[in-house]
């Protein structure tokens, strides 16, 4: 569930031609960066303001549909970016449809609208959504984190 059930007004089974591709609205993306694991559930989420009180989001992955929950309901999802100790956050934000000086209101006041992190191998600085962190990296490598290019020349 992207948020508890008592902030949902309504929630729309759709059909996935629905869901668009380029929608409106602040976009997260779930960031997938270990290469040995398959993940099931929902990759990406349009959080579109309707009312005053009102939000609508848009979700696909493996899972895909449309609800409308409250503004506590999407503070509640702005949570999820509360990246605290995370060197490598799991959900960051679309740099393109989010303005950095004026982030929206539920956000958490310290969320990075563009995070990065340093290659270990190369030390170039990417961003997190371009990183690969093996949970079981090849004996002959040394290091957490890594850029695509350093990941795929191994």
């Amino acid at each position: 569930m992207l948020v508890p059930e008592k902030y949902i007004i309504e929630e729309n089974e759709i059909d996935e031609q629905e869901v668009g591709r380029d929608p409106p609205g602040v976009h997260l993306g779930y960031n997938h960066t270990e290469p040995s694991v398959i993940r099931d559930g929902v990759d990406f989420i349009a959080v579109i303001d309707q009312s005053d009180d009102v939000y609508r989001i848009d979700y696909w992955g493996y899972d895909f549909g449309r609800m409308y929950i409250t503004s506590e309901g999407v503070q509640e999802l702005g949570q999820r970016l509360a990246y605290e100790d995370d060197e490598i956050p799991s959900w960051t934000l679309d740099p393109e449809t989010v303005d950095a000086n004026d982030p929206p209101w539920w956000l958490p006041d310290d969320t990075a609208i563009d995070p990065t992190a340093a290659c270990d191998n190369c030390e170039e600085t990417v961003s997190v959504r371009e990183v690969v962190t093996p949970r079981h990296q090849p004996v002959d490598v040394d290091g957490t984190v890594f850029c695509r290019d350093c990941w795929e020349q191994r």
